[in-house]
């Protein structure tokens, strides 16, 4: 059983007559995902799929068929494809053909996927998981574990604050926290 991506949604999904979805389960997890998109980024693309399309395109190692694209969306294949011919034609995208009829599209635009990359982060499993991501994403757990924040100590609560018993801790759960934060 294959999952077709990191956010898995599943090739092995089913839907009831009344349209709900009946999706891969292995244990306790239910595969399936939303893909979110924020409302700016979908207002300045023009559409929720030509986001979603562009956002796996960005994230991608190696140029994606619009078959591959709308399986790990789970968009219907003719809208995924008339975005990426519509993206294909203003220059956007570019098409590298493999035999006489299968497209592999991928962004010309570097300066597009960096903005993606930035806004929306769908990863296709084959990509999420290739060598070369697994490395990026351990490069750049070391860079964060070096990041040291410093928190400022509290000055106390405001006298004039209402409710300001809400806000007053018990000495109590201040010495566990203490505890806990000397605990190695």
């Amino acid at each position: 059983m294959a999952i077709d991506s990191v956010t898995a949604i599943s090739d092995y999904h089913y839907t009831t007559p009344n349209g709900k979805h009946l999706l891969l389960r292995m244990g306790n997890i239910l595969f399936a995902m939303k893909f979110n998109i924020d409302p700016a980024v979908e207002q300045l693309f023009g559409s929720e799929t030509r986001a979603k399309v562009l956002a796996i395109l960005a994230d991608s190692l190696e140029p994606k068929t619009g078959y591959e694209i709308s399986k790990t969306l789970d968009v219907s294949p003719p809208k995924v494809y008339d975005v990426l011919k519509r993206m294909e034609t203003s220059g956007f995208l570019k098409a590298i053909t493999e035999g006489s009829r299968i497209k592999r599209y991928f962004l010309a635009d570097e300066d597009l996927r960096r903005l993606l990359l930035k806004k929306v982060r769908i990863a296709v499993a084959k990509d999420w998981f290739s060598p070369e991501m697994v490395r990026e994403r351990e490069k750049a757990f070391e860079l964060a574990k070096k990041v040291v924040v410093r928190v400022p100590k509290a000055r106390g609560i405001p006298r004039n604050l209402p409710n300001r018993q809400e806000f007053i801790r018990p000495r109590e759960k201040d010495r566990a926290l203490a505890r806990i934060a000397a605990a190695p």
